[in-house]
């Protein structure tokens, strides 16, 4: 399970340095090429996830075996959540660099054209990667801790469907473990609960925060409030991940509600 942990704290670091594209999207000018460029980050973690997936399932059909009971992969699992708020945390603290470092790479992908040589050009200049490093400022954090003129929906969704999406596999495994007999039909679910999660997130919270990126690059909005809605998804970020410490037990009962109500419908 360690392994599996590694995978989510990398996801959930790559996932929290996503909203960083954006913010530099606000800086350098170009709202179209950050999105591009987020697309790709996001698609990179997502990937890391589909990897947890294989790892955390032969971990619970460990107690089919009588290696574990399920009070040691509820306890494992959370463990692993405790991992993705690491990286949540830890992407927190390179945000700022991040945003340096995406900037310079939104620019440098206008000039080049296309994202694999965006990547060869800065790979070949790791060496200057040092000039990018930013501290975060308590000043700036102070000051942009109120959500001012951000959308409260935005933080509210935000915090569930991040609850929801890091306990997606999780709770399938879990539910898995309760009834061994279903432990298929609970672990293809996984992939509706992400579904549903993923959807959720391109309905309720991406457009409306494009929107706010696209007034701060047209001079609708302040610059700050770029910062501030990087900010403030980050900690809806972190939110949701705490939730889905406490939600996980509850999430794999309405998974194994619904792998039942399949197996005696089918």
């Amino acid at each position: 399970m360690i392994m599996a942990g590694i995978l989510l704290c990398i996801m959930s670091i790559v996932d929290t340095l996503a909203y960083s594209v954006r913010t530099a999207g606000v800086y350098a000018g170009r709202l179209a090429t950050s999105l591009s460029l987020f697309n790709a980050v996001v698609i990179i973690s997502r990937l890391s996830n589909m990897f947890q997936a294989p790892i955390i399932g032969n971990f619970s059909d460990s107690v089919n075996q009588g290696d574990y009971t399920v009070h040691d992969v509820l306890n494992a699992l959370r463990v692993d959540l405790l991992f993705i708020v690491g990286g949540v945390l830890i992407g927190a603290a390179l945000t700022p660099s991040f945003i340096a470092i995406f900037k310079r790479g939104i620019v440098v992908m206008g000039e080049r054209k296309t994202l694999p040589r965006t990547v060869a050009y800065g790979l070949s200049r790791l060496g200057h990667l040092r000039s990018y490093l930013r501290m975060p400022q308590r000043a700036s954090i102070s000051r942009n801790l109120s959500p001012g003129s951000i959308p409260k929906s935005i933080l509210f969704w935000n915090v569930f469907i991040t609850c929801f999406y890091s306990i997606g596999v999780m709770s399938t495994a879990l539910a898995s473990s309760y009834n061994h007999s279903l432990a298929a039909t609970c672990a293809n679910l996984s992939g509706i609960v992400n579904g549903i999660a993923t959807m959720l997130l391109f309905v309720l919270v991406d457009p409306p925060a494009s929107l706010i990126i696209d007034d701060c690059i047209s001079d609708k909005r302040p610059r700050e409030d770029a910062v501030r809605l990087n900010l403030h998804m980050i900690i809806s970020r972190l939110l949701g991940c705490l939730l889905g410490i406490l939600m996980l037990p509850l999430m794999a009962r309405y998974v194994l509600a619904a792998a039942e109500l399949l197996d005696r419908w089918l």
